[in-house]
């Protein structure tokens, strides 16, 4: 289910970045078409120069060759022309980019925090089970193995004994093959349990890199939320900080520095400590 950090709340903030985002965005992609084609149409025109001056004489151009060098020459300019918007529309686009792609990187970064969470946790559970079952299949190879060793003496003796011709004990026959089987399933235990253990050795990196991807996305996410309660009071921000600059001609006027009371900072990193999954 895809995560929406901004049900239920206000949007207008958001609503209004993204929409310049998109915006510009499809600019960018008009332009970049633009430069494709240009780019292909220059070098169609410049190859035709360059046909026209090997087939030419070195001394002197031909009226075909100048125009040829001509349409080359404008062709040219029109590249730099749209790498030239492209750079401005970069500009534009790069500061509204993380508040506008901010709620989707989010949910992908909480979805694959969760995911390697879960797969910790399951992960843990799969090896108990390996870790009880060889402890299990263990102690039955033990067992058979001490067993076979008592009816192998007995079975000896009896052959020693026999007058006539000697059958191997079913019970024996049994406990080889028990013994067979056992050792086995017991290799195959160890070598899942290899495996798992392999994979929880590498769950931690992921893990640690996953939780960092998602705090960075959060602080976006949360940094919005923040927007969109301000933008009502903004209008009175931005009387402090003129009023601020009207007194100290040092003060950035769009920029107005407030003091969080302490007293309200442990809750919010009890709260976004909450927040995090827990393997």
């Amino acid at each position: 289910m895809k995560l929406n950090p901004f049900s239920k709340k206000p949007t207008a903030y958001y609503d209004k970045v993204k929409a310049e985002y998109d915006k510009l965005d499809r600019e960018m992609t008009a332009a970049k078409d633009q430069l494709n084609e240009a780019e292909a149409e220059f070098e169609r025109k410049r190859r035709r120069q360059f046909e026209l001056d090997q087939h030419g004489s070195m001394y002197s151009s031909t009226r075909e060759q100048s125009q040829a060098s001509f349409a080359a020459s404008e062709a040219s300019n029109r590249v730099r022309h749209i790498k030239g918007e492209i750079g401005q529309l970069e500009s534009r686009i790069a500061p509204l980019r993380r508040i506008a792609l901010a709620p989707d990187r989010f949910a992908r970064a909480k979805q694959a925090f969760d995911a390697l969470v879960a797969q910790k946790l399951a992960t843990t559970g799969e090896l108990e089970k390996a870790n009880v079952l060889i402890a299990k299949v263990s102690k039955r190879v033990a067992e058979a193995d001490a067993r076979i060793v008592t009816e192998t003496q007995s079975a000896t003796q009896t052959l020693l004994d026999a007058d006539c011709e000697f059958s191997v004990p079913e019970a024996l026959t049994r406990l080889e093959a028990e013994l067979r089987l056992g050792k086995s399933s017991l290799a195959e235990l160890e070598g899942k349990r290899g495996t798992l253990l392999a994979e929880l050795r590498e769950l931690p990196m992921a893990i640690r890199e996953a939780e960092r991807v998602f705090i960075g996305c959060r602080a976006d996410v949360v940094e919005i939320e923040l927007y969109e309660q301000l933008m009502p009071a903004m209008t009175l921000f931005a009387r402090a900080s003129a009023a601020r600059r009207q007194n100290d001609y040092r003060h950035d006027e769009t920029r107005f520095e407030i003091e969080i009371p302490r007293e309200l900072i442990e809750p919010a990193e009890l709260a976004l400590a909450a927040e995090l999954p827990t393997a």
